[in-house]
C-alpha cells in the first residue's frame, strides 16, 4: 500500500500536478504520465466502464502516479465499486451543499467517518485479506490516503462552500472552471474579477477547514497565481486527447511549412 502521490507531494512541500485521461486506456499510458513528472491523473468515468477503470487502476498502481476517477453526483452509488478497484481518489462534480458532501463521504470512507463496505482481497488491498484486523489496519490507512474531492460548479455550491469544506471526510475541493464561470455569467473569462473572487472564496474555505484546494491552472501565470493563493493541487490544462491533437498538429504544421517553402501545395 503506497502513500497517495498527492499527499506525498503536498507533504514534501511541492505542488501536486495533475493531468486528465478520457480516451486512451492502454497499459503504457500511466508510465508515460509518470515519465512526464505528473503526480496524479484524473480519469473521466463517462468515457470508461468499470472494467476499464479496474485495468487503469492496476496499471497506475505500478507507477508513482495516483489515479482519481471523476463522476457526477448522480453516480455517487458507484464510489465503493470504483475505489475497490484500487483507485486512489474520487472527484464528484456539481456538489451544491453539505448534505450532498456528507453522502459522498459516507460512501467513500470507512467507519467511523463513513459507511463504506468491507471488501478484501482486491486491488485496493493488494489482494490481501486483513480479516478481523480490517478496521485497525486497512480502514485507517484508506481513510487517510484515498482522497475524496468535491467540485463546486454552481452558484448554490459556491454559496455553501464554507459548509461543504467543514464536512468530515471531504479532503479536497475543486471547481469546474467552465460550468462555474458560465453560471457566474462570465463563461471561460478566467481572468474576470467575478471568477477570480469565486476561486479565492473556495480556496479560503479550504484553508479555513484544513482541506486541500485544487486549482485548474489554464495559463502559466495562473500556475503561480493559484499556488500563491493556496492551491496545493494544480490541474494543468488539457488531457490525453488535447495533448495528442496538439502534438500531431504541431508536427504536421512544421511539415506543411517546409513543403510550402519549396512550392508544394498544402491543405
Amino acid at each position: 500500500m503506497k502513500e497517495n502521490s498527492i499527499w506525498r507531494a503536498v507533504h514534501g512541500g511541492r505542488a501536486a500536478l495533475g493531468t486528465g485521461l478520457k480516451e486512451f486506456a492502454s497499459r503504457g499510458v500511466p508510465w508515460i504520465i509518470e515519465a512526464s513528472s505528473f503526480d496524479h491523473c484524473m480519469i473521466e468515468h463517462g468515457a470508461f466502464d468499470l472494467e476499464t477503470i479496474a485495468d487503469l487502476a492496476g496499471w497506475f498502481q505500478a507507477t508513482d502516479v495516483s489515479a482519481i476517477v471523476r463522476i457526477h453526483k448522480s453516480f455517487t452509488y458507484l464510489i465503493p465499486a470504483i475505489l475497490d478497484q484500487g483507485i486512489m481518489g474520487i472527484q464528484v462534480s456539481e456538489v451544491d451543499n453539505a448534505e450532498e458532501a456528507r453522502a459522498i463521504a459516507r460512501e467513500a470512507k470507512y467507519p467511523p467517518i463513513g459507511n463504506r463496505g468491507i471488501s478484501g482481497q482486491g486491488m485496493h488491498t493488494g489482494y490481501r485479506s486483513h480479516g478481523a484486523r480490517h478496521a485497525s489496519e486497512y480502514a485507517p490507512w484508506a481513510n487517510a490516503n484515498i482522497i475524496v474531492c468535491v467540485s463546486i460548479e454552481s452558484i448554490e455550491g459556491l454559496d455553501n462552500v464554507e459548509a461543504i469544506a467543514a464536512v468530515e471526510g471531504i479532503d479536497m475541493i475543486a471547481y469546474g472552471h467552465s460550468d462555474l464561470s458560465a453560471r457566474l455569467g462570465v463563461h471561460l473569462q478566467l481572468e474576470h474579477p467575478t471568477f477570480k473572487a469565486a476561486v479565492r472564496r473556495i480556496v479560503e474555505a479550504c484553508n479555513a477547514h484544513g482541506k486541500l484546494a485544487r486549482g485548474s491552472a489554464e495559463t502559466e501565470a495562473q500556475i503561480e497565481e493559484y499556488w500563491r493563493l493556496g492551491c496545493k493541487v494544480l490541474n494543468l490544462p488539457g488531457n490525453d486527447v488535447s495533448t495528442y491533437l496538439d502534438g500531431l498538429k504541431a508536427r504536421a504544421d512544421r511539415a506543411h511549412a517546409r513543403l510550402k517553402s519549396i512550392g508544394v501545395p498544402t491543405p
